[in-house]
């Protein structure tokens, strides 16, 4: 791979601490500016008292440390609630922007499009299938919203369906899923809730000086009875202070994303490349947006505080310097060295869509002769929420008929009779795949098993429990494909997991997680003397000394262990996976069913891993 996305994910992290240190550095300023304000403006001190050389020695301070107090907070309780409002991740991001979800089996040809391009890109990028949101803006646009891959949304205009051909389209979301994999996301959404509490200030401001208004008539009441003796003049200068504050809170704010965003821009220009193999395709794109009347402006009310989160510039900007997105010609000059710099002719949304057919037919991509080589009945029912309950039950089944037989029991009765009889219908297709077409498969039936109410997934959840449990020894596959719908779907229910923190730990003070996961990578090398060969290599790549016996392996502790490694800093990550790798290819080989263990491995680990051509 030409980009190391473990190292732009550290990068990500390095990025948000930068933000840290600017956000602390702004509220400082601002605590300061707010003190004079107030100070001044409430009759404390007069202006000229500043200048003097006994300023600091006989100022309030008392008053000074309740002001201060008083804005921490403020700031503290703006950042916490924003907070709060996106720890259910990157869907109300989405909602936010006024996006509508759409159906995962949606047939409207525009819709359907957009929807087999994302499944592509994700397979492309090996990560679970996003739910996709459209936004109904006439602008060329889109989106990457969440804290993780398995909490990720993608969120495309209205104006990209009717005027980007497939390829076009193909380069925008393929940017977007360089986001995913960068790192980008959970930064972005830090950031929207770290600028929230700088802007604060002016919203205080705003609301005090529409208060003092409707105090107007009082204060005359006031003055008409004898009654002079009121602050008011102070309280509106005090207010017009904080809105002063608040428009500079927006340009430190605007100076921060700027700061923290461009770079990141062309990076994931560079990496939708190498996703799609054709700088054409997001480079028409961007000339497009250049040509189109709307541009990529957004309308949306919340379009400024999550401007950083788009493809393109998604509001006016006065000043270059403030622009969170770099010229549209200089990136496509990165991509296009030898562009002319003119733009095409604006064209119609039909001209687009007729330009669709035929695109891609030629050079289809790996992701795209997966999705040709799957059965069209297992393609359309992972797009269904009940048949994609059933794939799932499919790839749990067992091949001993006693086993199966009892396990299709539990479907009948935790489950349903359709349910059961969906998945008789679909079992000898899903055997039939083999072991890189059924983790394939199961990352294209995340968004319709999202589509299920949380009531009915805990239901799910006991039926797959039971199915697990009704296999005395469960097989890797089915294992895999159970810890995969738990890590995927089951986050959306759970916002402690959809926010959760890198831990800081290193891979040696997580000696038996590693052991545990090093011991299921070693177990589909084939014989005891194989699998030793493989225990062998993997430990040998640890930055750490490992024993050479290899433990015995246990599909529940490894269960437990997995939250511990999936909270690792990219670094550690990238120490982990290269361990991973050399015990698979210990043996100088590489068959499907260790390409497929990768793959797996990869999506329960959030790591960014892609297949090798030859294995598509």
């Amino acid at each position: 791979m030409s980009s190391n996305f473990f190292a732009q994910q550290d990068l990500a992290r390095r990025n948000t601490r930068i933000l840290v240190v600017l956000f602390t550095l702004a509220v400082l300023l601002l605590l300061l500016l707010t003190n004079i304000i107030a100070l001044v403006s409430l009759g404390f001190i007069d202006p000229s008292f500043l200048s003097s050389s006994l300023a600091w020695q006989t100022l309030p301070w008392h008053l000074v440390g309740w002001v201060s107090i008083a804005v921490l907070a403020a700031v503290t309780i703006a950042v916490l609630f924003k907070w709060q409002q996106l720890r259910a991740g990157g869907k109300v991001v989405a909602e936010s922007l006024g996006g509508i979800r759409l159906l995962p089996d949606s047939q409207d040809p525009l819709q359907r499009r957009l929807l087999n391009v994302v499944e592509e890109m994700a397979l492309a990028a090996n990560t679970p299938v996003p739910p996709v949101y459209l936004l109904p803006e006439q602008s060329i646009n889109a989106f990457a919203a969440g804290y993780s891959p398995a909490d990720a949304v993608i969120g495309v205009t209205q104006g990209c369906l009717e005027q980007l051909n497939r390829d076009e389209l193909q380069g925008v979301v393929a940017h977007e899923f360089s986001h995913i994999l960068n790192g980008d996301m959970r930064m972005n959404i830090r950031l929207i809730a770290i600028l929230n509490g700088i802007l604060f200030l002016g919203h205080i401001g705003y609301y005090m000086l529409r208060g003092s208004g409707r105090a107007g008539a009082i204060r005359a009441s006031s003055r008409s009875s004898g009654n002079s003796k009121n602050n008011g003049g102070g309280i509106v200068l005090l207010a017009l202070g904080l809105v002063v504050i608040g428009y500079l809170g927006s340009f430190f704010g605007n100076l921060i994303k700027a700061a923290v965003s461009r770079q990141r821009e062309f990076l994931a220009d560079a990496s939708a490349v190498q996703f799609t193999r054709n700088p054409r395709g997001i480079a028409g794109a961007l000339k497009a947006i250049g040509s189109h009347s709307s541009s990529s402006k957004i309308k949306n009310q919340n379009a400024d505080e999550n401007s950083h989160l788009f493809f393109g510039e998604a509001i006016s900007r006065w000043a270059a310097i403030f622009a969170t997105h770099p010229p549209l010609a200089t990136r496509i000059k990165r991509l296009e060295p030898h562009w002319n710099g003119k733009f095409p002719t604006a064209r119609s949304a039909q001209t687009a869509v007729d330009a669709t057919a035929g695109t891609n037919e030629a050079k289809p991509t790996n992701a795209e002769r997966l999705q040709q080589a799957l059965p069209l009945l297992l393609l359309h029912s992972s797009r269904q929420t009940e048949p994609a309950t059933a794939l799932v039950c499919c790839l749990l089944l067992q091949q001993d008929h006693d086993i199966r037989q009892k396990q299709l029991q539990l479907i009948k009765e935790l489950g349903s009779a359709s349910l059961l009889q969906q998945t008789d219908q679909l079992c000898d297709s899903v055997a039939n795949l083999d072991a890189l077409q059924q983790v394939q498969l199961l990352q294209r039936l995340i968004p319709a098993l999202k589509t299920l109410s949380e009531s009915k997934f805990r239901q799910f959840e006991q039926l797959l429990q039971a199915l697990m449990q009704a296999a005395a020894t469960p097989d890797i596959g089915s294992w895999l494909a159970r810890e995969f719908v738990e890590h995927s779907v089951a986050v959306q229910f759970d916002p402690a997991q959809i926010s959760r923190k890198y831990s800081g730990k290193t891979l040696p003070q997580l000696k038996p997680a590693v052991s545990a996961l090093l011991a299921l990578v070693s177990q589909v090398a084939g014989d005891d003397a194989k699998q030793q060969q493989a225990w062998l290599a993997a430990v040998a790549a640890l930055p750490f000394t490992a024993d050479n016996t290899r433990p015995d392996f246990s599909f529940t502790n490894l269960s437990a262990q997995l939250p511990h490694l999936l909270a690792l800093a990219p670094q550690q990550k990238q120490q982990l996976w290269l361990a991973i790798e050399a015990g698979v290819r210990a043996d100088k080989l590489l068959v499907t069913q260790e390409q497929a263990l990768l793959l797996a491995l990869a999506l329960l680990l959030e790591m960014p891993y892609q297949p090798e051509p030859s294995a598509a």
